[in-house]
C-alpha cells in the first residue's frame, strides 16, 4: 500500500478532501490503515507538486471518524502489459 496522504476536510458534497503525495488515478479505491475501503478517488485537483483529492466515501461510512486519518491506495502492478510474445 502506498501512503495516499491525510484527511483534511470535508466538502460540502460530502467528499473527503485529501492533501496527496501524489496523484493517483480517477475511480482508484482509497483505504485506510487497516485495509478497510474508504471511497474512491473522484476528482484530482490543485497544483502538480502536490495535488489534492476528493474521494466518494462509502455509504455507510462516518465521515467524521475518518478526519485526521492517513489514507492509502494499493500499488497494482502492470500485469504483463506492454509485454508481447512473438
Amino acid at each position: 500500500m502506498r501512503l495516499l496522504g491525510v484527511v483534511q476536510d470535508i466538502s460540502h458534497e460530502g467528499r473527503l478532501i485529501v492533501k496527496a503525495r501524489f496523484a493517483p488515478r480517477v475511480k482508484e479505491i482509497v483505504r485506510d490503515n487497516l485495509k478497510a475501503e474508504v471511497g474512491r478517488v473522484s476528482k484530482v485537483f490543485g497544483p502538480t507538486r502536490s495535488p489534492y483529492v476528493a474521494i466518494d466515501p462509502r455509504k455507510e461510512l462516518r465521515t467524521l471518524a475518518v478526519l485526521g486519518k492517513e489514507v492509502y491506495v494499493l500499488e497494482e502492478r502492470e500485469h504483463g502489459k506492454g509485454k508481447r510474445r512473438n
